[in-house]
């Protein structure tokens, strides 16, 4: 599966990037909204994007309606990670596929890697 992983902590970024790595998956990083807007440009075609809502440039919200609206991106698996237990219940968050919260479990993180994911539905 080809993976973008979208954090501004850059140790968190890193460290779920060794570990998708090391279950066979194909990851690309991007530690900003505006960085993963490029990577999807320049690289495509990613299957999962594990997307932070508080990016220093702009929101995960944000970069999602704008991937969303590209025909690329329309149907992909986009998840929204965040620290924030009440974002599904503050902001419209539909055009994320699932929510998943910080910090995220190693167990949750292969779950998902490995399509075994229950994320929770936000919208």
């Amino acid at each position: 599966m080809k993976v973008l992983l979208v954090d501004d902590y850059r140790a968190t970024t890193d460290v779920l990037a060794d570990i998708a790595c090391a279950m066979g998956h194909a990851v690309s990083k991007a530690y900003s909204g505006f960085e993963a807007l490029e990577v999807t440009r320049e690289e495509g075609g990613f299957d999962l994007i594990l997307l932070d809502i508080a990016l220093p440039d702009m929101n995960g919200y944000e970069v999602c309606l704008r991937l969303r609206a590209s025909e690329k991106y329309a149907s992909r698996r986009i998840i929204s990670l965040s620290a924030d237990v009440d974002l599904c219940d503050h902001f419209d968050m539909s055009c994320f596929d699932g929510a998943l919260l910080k910090p995220l479990a190693l167990s949750e993180f292969e779950a998902l890697l490995s399509d075994r994911s229950s994320v929770r539905e936000c919208g």
